[in-house]
């Protein structure tokens, strides 16, 4: 689910046009009812990129992604340790499961 840009949400920085590589993970973070926000992002490095959506979220929990990495990361992190980072060849399973951890992540439930 989409949402929009005051409520609160799990941030999302693409770089570039990749919403639809990486739309099982977004389908995996709805399914566990958690919103998110995509925004165009502003600085090269993915990691870094993913740290910033997380200190931008209210739910502490950014995403970022381009055409070959997606990378999820948790504010309260050291901004080079990423929490997790997908590569655009695993199967669709385990991107669902990475948006799944992420939504689980916010919520403080144990991940799949």
């Amino acid at each position: 689910m989409h949402a929009e840009q005051n409520s609160p949400a799990i941030v999302i920085h693409a770089h570039g046009d990749c919403q639809t590589l990486w739309q099982e993970v977004l389908w995996g973070i709805e399914e566990e009812g958690i919103p998110w926000r995509w925004q165009p992002a502003t600085d090269g490095d993915v990691v870094n990129s993913a740290w910033q959506a997380a200190n931008q979220s209210a739910l502490l929990v950014g995403i970022a992604c381009d055409s070959q990495t997606l990378v999820i990361h948790y504010r309260n992190l050291p901004a080079s340790s990423a929490l997790f980072t997908l590569m655009q060849h695993e199967e669709n399973p385990a991107q669902r499961r990475a948006g799944s951890n992420a939504a689980r992540l916010v919520k403080g439930i144990p991940f799949r």
